[in-house]
């Protein structure tokens, strides 16, 4: 019995971790760069790669968080275009993993051991949105932004609030800090 539970244990607790979002936020510009001009937004491309996920409302919550930072949408004549791409790959991974092991007594003289290993990280379907920001005026990219290892289930209708946290913690990178590096 206490082999069961012990089994029991153990298949959650991988479950668990395997099931922990690890969301990678990354942003790059380009050097010398004044964003403080950079007002009004146009959107150029949206390209979504993954089944069952609603274009117009992946651009509506990037449209919600750059209005509350004060960015303007504009039909024509906008300071910045905006691309976004949103597409499923298979994790990177890494070098992560954990192992546990447990023996149990049986009679008097002999024991059972059971161990098992768990790789976390690898070989999972993720989701990756990319935003960049081309400048109008001169058409150059001036800003990319990343977020990886999205959970695919946070693109499901019932998920929506943890998708805007992605779009809302990936957008507040933008403009970056120290604007003019």
């Amino acid at each position: 019995m206490r082999l069961f539970v012990s089994i029991l244990l153990l298949t959650g607790v991988f479950s668990l971790l395997s099931a922990c979002a690890n969301i990678k936020y990354v942003d790059d510009h380009k050097a010398g760069t004044d964003f403080s001009h950079l007002k009004t937004y146009r959107w150029r491309s949206v390209d979504i790669d993954i089944g069952g996920t609603n274009k117009q409302f992946l651009q509506q919550l990037a449209d919600e968080q750059l209005r509350a930072q004060g960015f303007t949408p504009a039909d024509s004549n906008a300071d910045m275009l905006i691309d976004m791409q949103v597409f499923s790959r298979i994790s990177r991974g890494g070098n992560t993993s954990i192992g546990i092991g447990i023996g149990l007594p049986v009679g008097r003289h002999g024991n059972v051991g059971l161990g098992t290993g768990q790789t976390l990280g690898q070989g999972k379907q993720e989701g990756v949105i990319v935003i960049d920001i081309t400048q109008s005026s001169n058409n150059t990219l001036v800003w990319r932004g990343n977020a990886e290892g999205i959970p695919l289930i946070h693109f499901s209708l019932k998920a929506e609030q943890k998708l805007r946290e992605s779009f809302t913690r990936l957008l507040q990178l933008f403009p970056p800090s120290n604007e003019t590096n």
